[in-house]
């Protein structure tokens, strides 16, 4: 057994211990980084989450149903008598990690924590995402925090959403383009340092990754259209953080000041202490599989025509969100349906856009014309087709039969 898997194994065994019980049983979260929070949400990104113990993770769902706030408290008024604002609030950070964990290792989140879903749509901000300061939500321009955001749509994107719940998805979506995954509104300079830097683990980092995987994921869902510039800035930074073949972190430092039980009972800020796994994920020059797996699935590929195609119209149509359409043909077999928009314009469409007739997200209906032998860059695949670029950076649909296996 190697160290890492040593480390795995010891975590394992921690959370199997009556002092995993008893840390948990004093307070869900604290103290960092050495309590059982910080075991299963390691774990969970490593993809190890059903590894961890049955009886921690019913014993973790019903205290946080039983020990925090149901409710996101914004001024001190709100907040009930002596409650403590470090150990019984939950942050946004914490209610989508939370729904993760327990939502990947098969347990009914809305079952045994009916509350926690709620905040999903209840807390979103006008700009489309959330805020762990609650004083943003209490300011007359409210503005949220990217960092905030991430942890609950990434939990939104594991359910089958309501139509609140999509439009939630789509407004976080819009807000993470429109900053370009890390850019200010106003000049467009970088929001952090930290934001261009891949990190492992995220625990409530947030970095361009981590919002290109969310955009990636929720186009393949829900057909949620990005511009392919996000794609291609993407690949070009990743791609300068790959060694052999592997993306490799430059290390995540983590706080040194925690918020730790005292003899008495009590609780007071106190110094952090971390544990074996934590370390060697953290530490510099980490080569991450988890994440470059991850990259492998997104990445743009390069494939070769080895049939020419044709577009078929001059004219596509673009749809916009929201927009009432008339269904003239249903190909549910293929995934894909014929439609007339006010215009009387025609063109073909996935299902997965369409809810009662209406657009739920934008698309556009170009097809690309390519001829055997030109090398295409690919996007994405929608249901049999690709969305592809050619060398003089036009861009369509293309059907991918007319292109060489990817493998």
């Amino acid at each position: 057994m190697n160290q890492f898997d040593e480390a795995i194994q010891k975590s394992i065994d921690y959370l199997n211990s009556e002092e995993a019980k008893s840390s948990l049983n004093r307070d869900t979260y604290w103290p960092k980084w050495d309590s059982p929070w910080w075991h299963i949400l390691l774990l969970h990104e490593l993809g190890l989450i059903k590894e961890v113990p049955e009886d921690i993770m019913n014993l973790f769902s019903k205290l946080i149903d039983q020990k925090v706030l149901h409710f996101f408290p914004f001024t001190e008024d709100e907040m009930p008598k002596d409650t403590d604002p470090y150990r019984e609030i939950l942050c946004f950070c914490a209610a989508g990690s939370i729904y993760q964990m327990l939502f990947n290792y098969g347990i009914d989140v809305d079952s045994k924590i009916p509350w926690l879903r709620d905040w999903f749509t209840k807390y979103q901000l006008p700009d489309g995402g959330y805020n762990c300061n609650e004083d943003a939500y209490t300011k007359e321009v409210q503005k949220s925090s990217i960092t905030s955001t991430l942890p609950v749509v990434e939990a939104l994107l594991l359910i089958n959403p309501t139509a609140l719940e999509l439009s939630a998805l789509t407004n976080a979506a819009d807000y993470i383009v429109n900053h370009q995954l890390f850019r200010k509104l106003s000049d467009h300079e970088i929001m952090h340092p930290n934001f261009t830097e891949i990190r492992f683990p995220r625990f409530y980092e947030y970095d361009y990754l981590r919002g290109f995987s969310f955009l990636y994921h929720f186009r393949r869902l829900y057909g949620y259209q990005f511009p392919t510039s996000i794609t291609d800035e993407v690949e070009e930074m990743v791609s300068q953080v790959i060694v052999d073949g592997l993306i490799t972190l430059k290390g995540i430092p983590l706080s040194e000041y925690s918020y730790n039980p005292t003899p008495e009972g009590k609780w007071e800020k106190g110094k952090a202490s971390t544990f074996d796994l934590l370390d060697l994920v953290a530490e510099p020059r980490f080569k991450s599989l988890v994440l470059t797996k991850a990259w492998n699935e997104m990445k743009p590929k390069y494939l070769q025509v080895i049939k020419s195609y044709t577009r078929s119209t001059d004219s596509p149509i673009k749809l916009a969100v929201h927009e009432k359409i008339t269904v003239i043909k249903n190909d549910l077999d293929k995934g894909w349906f014929l439609l007339r928009n006010k215009y009387g314009e025609e063109a073909w469409a996935p299902i997965k856009i369409l809810r009662d007739s209406v657009i739920i997200q934008p698309y556009d209906s170009a097809e690309l014309t390519a001829h055997k032998g030109d090398i295409l860059k690919i996007y994405y695949e929608e249901t049999g087709w690709f969305w592809c670029k050619n060398q003089e950076g036009e861009e369509g649909f293309i059907p991918k039969d007319n292109l060489e296996s990817n493998g």
